[in-house]
């Protein structure tokens, strides 16, 4: 099995995607149904996050399901 990326390396590619679309983490958390320190916790790649929440937010940024391959994530 190949190595997963770091919540850090995860929280860094959302934070670089959620720039990349022009949207604030408020936005963000609004589509995707959490709460906006979900977002802020998710980017910095701390404290404990849900795993559910922390789908969603990758799942509105389109992360989610290129992460399932590992290749996306891993860059």
């Amino acid at each position: 099995m190949d190595k997963l990326p770091s919540l850090r390396r995860i929280g860094r590619m959302a934070r670089e995607r959620r720039l990349a679309e022009r949207l604030s983490q408020k936005e963000l958390a609004e589509l995707a149904g959490v709460h906006h320190a979900t977002v802020v916790a998710l980017e910095k790649g701390e404290g404990t996050l849900r795993l559910v929440n922390a789908w969603r937010v990758l799942g509105v940024l389109g992360l989610a399901e290129a992460g399932l391959d590992g290749e996306e994530l891993e860059s």
